[in-house]
C-alpha cells in the first residue's frame, strides 16, 4: 500500500476562522464575517485607500464591486462604529454599537432603494452618524 505522502499528495489544514482583535474593527468582503478581512484601530476617511489583509484588493473599489465590504464587527467595547456611503465621513450612514457587528449590510437600506451591502466608503469610531445603530 503506497503512502499519500510518498505520492506527493500533500493535506491541507482546514481553514480556520478570522479573531478579529479586540478594540478594533473588521471589516470582511463576504456576508458571515466570511471573505477578505481589514483588522483596523483607526478611523478611515476613504476605504478606496486602504486594503484587506495580504495587500490587495482595496476595501472600496466603487459602488457594488462584490470585493467591497459586506460585514462589520466592532470589536470596541466603548465605542460605536460609525460608517458612511461617501469618504470624508459624508453622506448616508449608520452605525455599529459597541461591541456590536453587521453580519449581512444588504440587510440594512442607506436610502430608499440603495442597501449599504457593497456601497459604504469610511468609517470612524463614535457617535458622528445621526442614522440608525445596528447590532445583529
Amino acid at each position: 500500500m503506497a503512502s499519500l505522502f510518498g505520492a506527493g499528495v500533500a493535506m491541507a489544514a482546514p481553514a480556520q476562522a478570522y479573531n478579529c482583535t479586540w478594540d478594533n474593527v473588521c471589516l470582511h468582503s463576504d456576508s458571515d464575517f466570511n471573505g477578505l478581512v481589514r483588522d483596523d484601530f483607526s478611523s478611515r476617511p476613504n476605504w478606496s485607500q486602504i486594503t484587506y489583509y495580504g495587500g490587495q484588493p482595496a476595501v472600496y473599489q466603487g459602488d457594488y464591486h462584490p470585493d467591497n465590504v459586506s460585514s462589520i464587527n466592532n470589536m470596541d467595547p466603548d465605542s460605536r462604529v460609525s460608517v458612511f456611503y461617501n469618504s470624508g465621513y459624508a453622506g448616508p450612514c449608520f452605525k455599529i454599537a459597541d461591541y456590536g457587528r453587521v453580519k449581512n449590510m444588504a440587510s440594512i437600506y442607506i436610502t430608499s432603494t440603495k442597501q449599504a451591502n457593497d456601497n459604504m466608503n469610511s468609517h470612524r469610531f463614535g457617535d458622528s452618524c445621526l442614522g440608525s445603530t445596528y447590532n445583529f
